[in-house]
């Protein structure tokens, strides 16, 4: 069995789908767990320690009969003690709770090898060992937009879901809390800054000093893309640009209003920027699957009501996301994801997971936009405003951008409002509640069909209506 990159293989898993190279993810069998291995953020051991090897004879064994070095493995998941700690970057190393051990999440192991492999055959031969449970690429998700720099000052998006009538009815709960599980948030801008709690950069991508396969090919990443720290700030534009559509400060005389106009954003930053070598104008935003899946564990437990992920990756579920994702949907957090930009009906993950409430886009006549992706991959999916939205960007600017990424914290926002309904009358909606009043309450123009629009176009008042109706008061 060759492992080496020197020739095509027989695939188990689509080629063209972007991932990190040299990168694999495995999960363990219980009796196969090393609890000696450090979690990314084990100050103890000095962060992400490099160890050179697994510790279990099946995995170490298979890896040098096959003259695989490695050059680091690590957790790939926080541990609930330390992801709730005020000061992330002073927390002592913490233990797994039993829940974590069953669920795999002290199971879960990213490794990086020192040489490039077919990290999907290798995939296909670690998997035959009795001591693994899975293994998979360390696939890449790209943020779904499509940028417009132009400024822009006329919010079209919340009047045609007819926000202005929801927000005579709620505005938001000072309690609730919106993740952007994103490229970070401009921390100082002022449509923003008041609203944020301190959150966490997840990025890094050891494996990527090797090179990268992407669908588009070789890029070259921009500015912090390895060491993971307490400082989620936006190096991109993009999750900026989420964070103000979803919960700007409104009703301030300044700048944009967000759907939800009270409650906290917790910035997450799992995705860094890159440019590509051979479209030098073309700039974008990527992340690996195992800093997306930390980011949205982290999340949840940070006590986020609403997950809001404006990012798309491959058409198949990565294990770590799907395990995070389960996670935080198990603890009532609502997730909320987009279709992806590609204009098929192929399924993007997180978007394409039953605990995720997907989001298409419309453009200002209420027709989908063109790049929406669409089709039953995405269950019972809605859409929302997409096209030429105005939002907050770096350095205190205004831009309008184009994208299912800009929908969905559109519905983010509305699911924040909703909960803040329940919250206001010391209720505590199940997911399910909150998804179903979002779908429920959609609708659709005549000859708009099911395929290519979901249960509709969302709609803000009737939403809120159904939700005081539901929760009292």
């Amino acid at each position: 069995m060759v492992l080496n990159q020197q020739q095509n293989s027989d695939m188990i898993f689509d080629d063209s789908t972007s991932k990190v190279l040299n990168e694999v993810v495995i999960t363990t069998i219980p009796e196969a767990r090393n609890d000696d291995l450090p979690h990314s953020l084990d100050v103890t051991r000095g962060g992400a320690v490099e160890a050179s090897s697994y510790g279990d004879n099946n995995i170490d064994g298979f890896l040098q009969r096959h003259g695989i070095g490695v050059r680091s493995i690590e957790r790939v998941f926080v541990p609930t003690k330390v992801a709730q700690e005020n000061s992330l970057g002073t927390t002592i190393s913490a233990e797994y709770d039993e829940d974590e051990h069953q669920k795999g999440f002290s199971r879960s192991y990213k490794i990086v090898f020192e040489s490039d492999i077919y990290v999907e055959r290798l995939c296909d031969e670690l998997k035959k060992s009795n001591a693994i449970e899975d293994a998979s690429p360390n696939f890449l998700s790209e943020i779904c937009k499509t940028p417009n720099d132009s400024l822009y000052t006329n919010q079209w998006g919340p009047k045609i879901i007819d926000s202005e009538e929801a927000w005579d009815i709620e505005t938001g709960h000072d309690d609730v809390i919106i993740a952007i599980i994103d490229t970070g948030v401009d921390l100082t801008h002022q449509d923003l800054k008041s609203k944020l709690l301190p959150g966490y950069d997840f990025v890094n991508l050891v494996g990527s000093q090797y090179g990268w396969d992407h669908k588009y090919g070789p890029y070259t990443a921009i500015g912090d893309y390895r060491t993971r720290d307490n400082n989620p700030s936006d190096e991109n534009g993009h999750g900026t640009h989420c964070a103000g559509v979803a919960a700007a400060v409104s009703n301030n005389q300044t700048g944009i209003t967000g759907m939800c106009w009270a409650g906290k954003i917790l910035p997450v930053r799992v995705m860094y920027k890159i440019q590509f070598t051979r479209y030098k104008d073309f700039y974008n935003g990527i992340g690996s699957s195992t800093d997306i899946a930390q980011g949205i564990k982290y999340a949840a437990d940070q006590n986020a009501d609403v997950i809001s992920m404006s990012l798309g990756g491959p058409p198949f579920p990565p294990p770590a996301q799907q395990k995070a994702v389960k996670y935080a949907y198990d603890k009532g957090v609502c997730l909320i994801a987009a279709n992806g930009n590609n204009g098929t009906s192929q399924a993007s993950y997180p978007g394409a997971f039953d605990q995720t409430l997907a989001v298409g886009a419309v453009d200002h006549n209420k027709n989908r936009a063109s790049f929406s992706q669409y089709g039953p991959n995405f269950g019972k999916f809605v859409m929302a405003p997409g096209v030429q939205i105005v939002s907050t960007y770096l350095n205190n600017q205004y831009v309008k951008m184009s994208g299912t990424s800009m929908a969905t914290p559109h519905v983010a926002g509305l699911a924040a409002l909703i909960i803040s309904v329940a919250k206001r009358n010391k209720k505590t909606p199940s997911v399910e509640d909150v998804y179903s009043i979002i779908r429920d309450t959609a609708t659709k123009q005549p000859g708009q069909t099911e395929t290519f629009y979901g249960q509709g176009l969302v709609n803000a008042k009737a939403a809120l209506e159904a939700a005081k109706k539901k929760f009292g008061s």
